[in-house]
């Protein structure tokens, strides 16, 4: 992690603060961010497309995290000894998948015997491809020129391809991403499935945490697509084909879906010099973004699911609250941290008074359409889930007929703010700050968000309104061996 500070100025309180941010927009929709500090050698660099889960649908759920696997496996040039011969094995590979895709419309599953025969060919042709590829090649060209945190990762909303170099060496970046967004080769795709496959077996599947949360998750949203698995539906994933990942790269990965993000050592000139060099001359497709029309309705009363399991006890409580900018949203950050942490009401309540659970929090999500209220608990064997959501419900009342005692007003602005400058203490915090707001709409909210906190005065009204018990959608997680223990 990279110091920061040195670019933040703070008006003699925890409120107001500036930060040199350059924005523009190219000709063909990227964005470019770039706030300069010659105070370090380095820069981080990362480019964000507002695409994630969200934007998926049946069939199509998890692309964008396949997606993100995908961008390691090069270009038409970079992961390649001889990209024109691998050609001929890729487009067999493909027919031959036509094929399998044709079995399984006509009612064959995938252990069908024809079916199996024809995965086996798809993957010897395969092994007789990777003669022609390099294997990680673009990771080993990052870290030769000295690149640290290089990552990448996909959320419901946002996927980001991250990494921080040497100042001297930003122009690989733009080389590699540019022709990553453009020229992307989907090699070892089917293979690579079947990676994700398991992936989604150990952190779902085989996870008793995993299972309830996803399932609670899809409970929770009777419409929106925010009810969408990030990684996907095991069916989904099972049915991916190049053809369906090639119509969902057109259709979001593109210019004017993304931006560039760059914080450290490097100059705007230098940066909109390199944008020009590399992302300007890719083009705007002609076709418009697609938008999602889809909206959560109201919800009409309380959702409740109990999951039996080997699982850790707990108990989840989520409501719906509204998308941004509504101002209600800095409100439910305030009462948040009036639950939230070791000094919250629900940690002193469960945990140190009733001794009830080992943990306890809660959790305010802002997302551009339809955000989530969560208030958890971690539960001892031995208690009995109903008391500590009676507590909870208490808690709740409380919060929506009292306002916070003017000490814990005081302690949770300080809080937040504070917590907030903490996150710009990195270069990698700058620019993912940058990003979350841009993703809402308005990335200049990121310089007035400390002010909007300490603006909120009142917090009743959000709670009354949001955290309407007849309204909750509550999660149980019952472990019955330890409960018999």
């Amino acid at each position: 992690m990279k110091r920061f500070l040195s670019l933040i100025s703070l008006a003699g309180t925890l409120t107001a603060f500036t930060l040199p941010v350059h924005h523009e927009t190219l000709p063909n929709g990227l964005e470019l961010f770039v706030v300069p500090d010659t105070n370090v050698a380095v820069v981080s660099c990362r480019l964000y497309y507002k695409m994630g889960s969200y934007y998926e649908g049946p069939g199509t759920t998890g692309l964008s995290h396949m997606y993100e696997h995908m961008m390691f496996k090069g270009t038409k040039r970079l992961g390649t000894a001889d990209y024109a011969k691998e050609i001929p094995y890729m487009n067999r590979i493909d027919s031959i998948d036509r094929e399998i895709v044709a079995l399984k419309s006509s009612g064959s599953d995938e252990e069908n015997d024809a079916i199996q025969t024809k995965r086996k060919e798809i993957f010897a042709l395969l092994d007789s491809q990777r003669t022609y590829i390099k294997k990680d090649e673009i990771w080993s060209l990052y870290e030769k020129n000295g690149a640290t945190d290089l990552n990448a990762w996909t959320s419901d909303d946002i996927t980001a391809y991250i990494v921080t170099l040497p100042a001297n060496k930003v122009e690989l970046f733009f080389n590699i991403e540019a022709d990553r967004m453009q020229n992307l080769v989907l090699r070892e795709f089917y293979s690579e499935r079947d990676v994700v496959t398991e992936e989604r077996r150990m952190r779902y599947d085989n996870r008793p945490e995993g299972r309830y949360w996803e399932r609670l998750s899809s409970l929770f949203y009777a419409a929106s697509p925010y009810r969408n698995p990030t990684i996907g539906w095991m069916s989904d994933i099972r049915n991916y084909t190049v053809a369906k990942m090639k119509d969902h790269i057109e259709k979001y990965y593109r210019p004017d879906n993304a931006m560039l993000v760059l914080t450290g050592n490097i100059s705007v000139a230098s940066a909109q010099k390199l944008a020009q060099n590399y992302f300007a001359p890719i083009p705007k497709p002609a076709t418009p973004l697609e938008s999602v029309v889809t909206r959560e309705p109201d919800p009409i009363g309380e959702v409740r699911f109990t999951h039996v399991s080997d699982g850790e006890p707990r108990l989840d409580m989520l409501f719906h609250t509204p998308g941004y900018p509504d101002s209600a949203l800095l409100a439910l950050d305030v009462v948040e941290n009036l639950f939230n942490g070791t000094s919250g009401r629900l940690f002193k309540k469960l945990v140190e008074e009733k001794q009830l659970c080992t943990a306890a929090g809660a959790g305010n999500s802002w997302s551009k359409e339809d955000g989530t209220f969560h208030i958890w608990a971690k539960l001892k064997a031995d208690t009995d889930p109903s008391e500590v959501e009676r507590i909870i419900l208490e808690e709740i009342k409380k919060a929506a007929t009292e306002e916070p005692t003017a000490d814990e007003l005081l302690r949770i602005k300080n809080s937040l703010r504070y917590n907030f400058y903490e996150g710009l203490e990195s270069l990698e915090g700058v620019s993912d700050q940058i990003a979350f707001f841009s993703k809402l709409g308005n990335w200049k909210q990121m310089l007035t968000y400390p002010e909007d906190i300490a603006a909120v005065t009142s917090t009743t009204p959000a709670v009354k309104t949001y955290l309407d018990p007849e309204y909750r959608t509550v999660g149980i997680l019952i472990n019955e061996s330890k409960e018999s223990k």
